[in-house]
């Protein structure tokens, strides 16, 4: 089944064109539709009834809040235009926090493209940032676009495989772009002992593919810490997206500790695709 409502995110960040790039090239290539969001973070008009003060403040708040949500409509619209694309398209402003408002929204979504990690984002460990909200809450795969990445949906994508849940659900998302890609390479990354058994499992994964019309590669690495081997492959391959899943063990545990998701939301160069 192919992608058929794309879901940006349009808060104004650094990657903020590349991510609306991506969601046209996803759009004019499955022919989807796409929807902008933007999340206000606060209610319109938090301080009603409180006092002739707290309302002029109240009033300056929804102010800006307004015009950020203008803002954010003329960008949607500018994307639109300058990619003369043909895609249906609307905009949807949600009073909330983005992480909820991504999860909420993109659960009639068929993919989701939130803000990527920026350096600087040292959210405490107890608070998910809004990709990794969205990947957890919204049961739909999220899209990560580094600021200056390039979508290609006919390219090489690498995929990171480990026999998880998470993992099989992320090729299972993915199929769309998979079936579209020049070439894929699915990566086992093969602990100490049971490597026959993981390299059985990347084989049968490719059998799986093979079913699907997907011709893929399998590449067995031994050892290393598999989110930096997967990224040092993506780069090696000359890949332009990564499919993993993503959070295989606790969130808070990964963010406490480190992990190979947190590895590859924090330093991938190309896009992202991850599934939970």
């Amino acid at each position: 089944m192919d992608y058929k409502t794309i879901l940006v995110e349009l808060g104004d960040d650094p990657a903020r064109a590349a991510r609306l790039e991506a969601a046209l090239a996803l759009c004019r290539r499955f022919g989807a539709g796409l929807v902008g969001l933007t999340a206000t973070g606060m209610r319109l008009e938090p301080f009603r009834g409180a006092g002739d003060e707290a309302g002029r403040y109240a009033d300056q708040a929804a102010a800006a809040l307004q015009r950020t949500v203008d803002e954010n409509l003329a960008t949607l619209r500018a994307a639109m235009a300058s990619s003369a694309s043909a895609a249906p398209y609307r905009h949807v402003v949600v009073e909330a926090e983005p992480g909820w408002a991504l999860a909420t929204e993109g659960r009639f979504a068929d993919l989701i493209l939130p803000p990527p990690w920026q350096a600087g984002d040292n959210a405490p460990p107890l608070m998910a940032e809004q990709a990794e909200y969205a990947l957890l809450n919204a049961g739909r795969p999220v899209l990560l676009v580094p600021a200056g990445a390039t979508l290609a949906p006919q390219g090489h994508v690498l995929v990171g495989w480990d026999g998880s849940q998470p993992a099989a659900r992320a090729v299972s998302d993915a199929l769309p772009l998979l079936a579209q890609a020049s070439a894929v390479t699915a990566v086992v990354v093969a602990g100490d002992g049971g490597e026959d058994e993981q390299q059985a499992g990347g084989e049968r994964l490719l059998q799986w593919l093979a079913a699907h019309g997907v011709a893929a590669w399998l590449r067995v690495q031994r050892g290393g810490q598999p989110g930096e081997v997967l990224l040092r492959l993506t780069r090696e391959l000359n890949a332009g997206l990564l499919v993993a899943g993503g959070y295989g063990r606790s969130r808070l545990r990964e963010r406490m500790l480190g992990g190979t998701t947190r590895t590859l939301v924090r330093h991938t160069g190309v896009p992202l695709f991850l599934s939970h």
